[in-house]
């Protein structure tokens, strides 16, 4: 199972980040918020990446050519320009970063790389942080057998709340409203429509779409305050991502 990653959006506003950032690229805890996403998905036995990148995707291509270089502890003798691991601290993933281009829309950025996603895949925005069961949410798609199957989460801050139809019920801003977690699993058959376009969530109103309700932890890294807390969960060690779902 693969994840497609959208991470070629717009540069990050959060103030005290190097200038003209890519938002997957923001630090948490010394580490990238798309490490986060990913190390959160691994955990989950997910371990094949699709990232669609765009806006500064040399940021993101550099960081995963030298990625080896990061995690591990190493020893560099200047003379000879050779380089030794001392203590190799890596991740066993396989990285695929894409140039989707810097304007194009979430659909259509997945429908660039359909072609090497597979049969089945799950899908996360780059700027989004949860402690999502993926193993829960692939599940929870096979059993409703529709295209496609958005997790969602109680809104907060600045996140509306989702409206669209199912066969049973209109979820409505009320107590019980949802907002999309930013997390889909998918069948490659719901992004092959022409009318299929724009983000994601333009899609849900479709009877081909499935609900997993996510009733545990979901941020969107969108201001310094939320920057700030997801930092100070992982300084603590208690971020709800990292555990093991």
């Amino acid at each position: 199972m693969k994840m497609i990653i959208l991470a070629g959006g717009q540069k990050s506003t959060i103030s005290g980040e190097p200038e003209g950032m890519p938002k997957p690229m923001l630090s948490i805890g010394g580490r990238p918020l798309l490490w986060h996403i990913m190390k959160h998905a691994s955990l989950c036995g997910i371990k094949e990446f699709i990232v669609c990148g765009g806006y500064k995707i040399d940021s993101i291509k550099d960081y995963f050519l030298d990625f080896y270089i990061y995690q591990s502890d190493i020893q560099v003798d200047t003379g000879s320009n050779t380089v030794k691991i001392l203590d190799k601290n890596t991740e066993e993933w396989n990285v695929t970063v894409v140039d989707t281009g810097i304007k194009t829309m979430p659909v259509e950025r997945i429908k660039k790389v359909l072609d090497i996603a597979g049969k089945e895949f799950l899908i996360s925005y780059g700027d989004c942080l949860s402690d999502i069961s993926l193993e829960r949410l692939q599940a929870a798609h096979k059993k409703e057998a529709k295209s496609i199957t958005v997790a969602v989460a109680k809104p907060s801050g600045r996140k509306m709340p989702l409206h669209f139809m199912r066969e049973e019920a209109k979820w409505k801003s009320s107590d019980k409203a949802w907002t999309s977690a930013g997390v889909f699993m998918a069948g490659k058959e719901a992004f092959t429509d022409e009318c299929c376009k724009g983000d994601i969530e333009d899609m849900l109103s479709q009877s081909s779409t499935a609900v997993y309700r996510h009733e545990g932890f979901f941020s969107t890294i969108e201001t310094l305050r939320d920057k700030a807390a997801a930092e100070e969960m992982w300084d603590k060690g208690i971020a709800p991502w990292m555990g093991i779902v």
